[in-house]
């Protein structure tokens, strides 16, 4: 069996889903799914220079390669082209040889996978570009109201238009709706435009600020109680200081994690928050390498990771879960994908030991179950996604419905 060609699709939805297909000469198709970053097609179809004649069958040895080609560029949006790839390849072994992918990571630790939902304050559609810039995707149409077309943004891509979806009472109605549907752990952001922000760079907060975001954050555990589980998510947006004293603020809620407190190149600062609070704090989506994870369980003494299922990998990952485990650290996987991705992700959880949840970030997507051709539908049910037990990664897409979603200017698979 050879490789034959490798191929992508993007769909428009809250963020790009990339979409991998790589082919052989046995008929044998494998899908994956790639983290966004512009330009990412582009790079997956370059890899058809080194992957066209391969056996597939050599998975490390050729993620070995596909690195060693890009060191220069590494790691960043090259390994989230290499991550697609190497799902597809997963994939389509699973399919040859009649076994699920979690079969091929080592075995399963559980039947089914408890998922977080990633939570606004609304329903409302934040769609952004692979550069966090806002976009109305072409299937919604044109707006009816221009006004309404028009997105502030600020933070991280959040929508700055809809002031009334940053409040106290939004995140509470949300926090119960979500809980009602069966999610056990919910993750909201406090990183949301206030009245009381000054300086928008110098990665302060003031106590206005803390006192509005800790308010948001005690909303939604008023409305779900002790017994579902809360996240905060800041996206790298803070300094030690500020850090240090919104951890501290956020204590009483008793919260699973505090997510990407600040910027994740300086691990010894990292540290230093970490030790001055007892709200675990968790890290790692920007994170590729199992080393930069070694240091921050050694170094920075960090209880939970989180690393992205497409830009480390599910082989990589299952590595990281050993690597965790010897320090008896919890994973929580990072996922902004779609169905396939999330499949993917699914079966990386099915093999960690050491895992607390896998992140769901579409539920604002009209056509996040639409889109499934072959697997369960819907694909989480109570909080939860069965791990399936058929060949691959046990889910198709039905590329007829993707189709209707396909971004302009890309190719669909060619």
């Amino acid at each position: 069996m050879r490789i034959t060609r490798v191929s992508t699709a993007v769909l428009e939805a809250n963020f790009d889903w990339t979409l991998v297909r790589v082919e052989t000469d046995a008929g044998v198709t494998g899908f994956g799914e790639a983290f966004l970053g512009p330009g990412l097609t582009s790079v997956i179809r370059e890899f058809n220079e080194i992957l066209i004649g391969e056996d597939p069958t050599h998975l490390d040895r050729l993620l070995r390669r596909l690195r060693a080609s890009v060191v220069y560029a590494s790691p960043g949006l090259v390994f989230h082209a290499i991550g697609g790839i190497e799902t597809a390849l997963l994939d389509l072994l699973g399919k040859a040889h009649k076994m699920p992918v979690w079969q091929l990571l080592g075995g399963c630790y559980r039947d089914q996978v408890t998922v977080y939902a990633d939570c606004h304050g609304d329903e409302a559609l934040n769609s952004i570009s692979p550069l966090l810039l806002p976009r109305r995707p072409h299937w919604m149409g044109p707006a009816e109201d221009p006004q309404t077309a028009r997105i502030s943004i600020k933070h991280h891509g959040w929508d700055a238009s809809r002031p009334e979806s940053h409040s106290s009472a939004s995140y509470a109605e949300r926090a119960a709706a979500m809980a009602a549907r069966g999610f056990r752990i919910l993750k909201f952001d406090v990183d949301v435009p206030t009245p009381f922000e000054t300086d928008e760079y110098n990665r302060g907060l003031s106590p206005q600020e803390i006192d509005f975001a800790v308010e948001l954050a005690s909303a939604v555990r008023r409305a779900v109680g002790l017994e579902v589980g809360l996240a905060i998510d800041c996206h790298w947006n803070y300094g030690a200081a500020a850090a240090v004293d919104l951890a501290r603020a956020l204590e009483p809620l008793r919260l699973l994690w505090l997510e990407d407190v600040m910027p994740p190149e300086n691990i010894p600062a990292l540290a230093h928050v970490q030790r001055a609070t007892s709200t675990p704090l968790a890290t790692g989506e920007n994170h590729y390498f199992r080393l930069d994870f070694q240091r921050l369980i050694t170094d920075a003494g960090l209880r939970v990771l989180a690393p992205d299922v497409q830009k480390i990998g599910l082989w990589e990952g299952r590595k990281l879960a050993d690597l965790a485990d010897l320090h008896y650290v919890n994973l929580t996987w990072h996922n902004i994908s779609s169905p396939l991705g999330t499949m993917a992700g699914v079966h990386l959880c099915a093999a960690t030991p050491n895992l607390l949840a896998l992140e769901w970030h579409a539920a604002s997507v009209p056509f996040f179950d639409e889109i499934i051709g072959a697997g369960p539908r819907p694909l989480i049910q109570n909080g939860r996604i069965a791990v399936p037990t058929g060949p691959g990664l046990g889910l198709e897409i039905d590329l007829d419905a993707a189709w209707k979603y396909r971004k302009p200017g890309e190719p669909f698979f060619e």
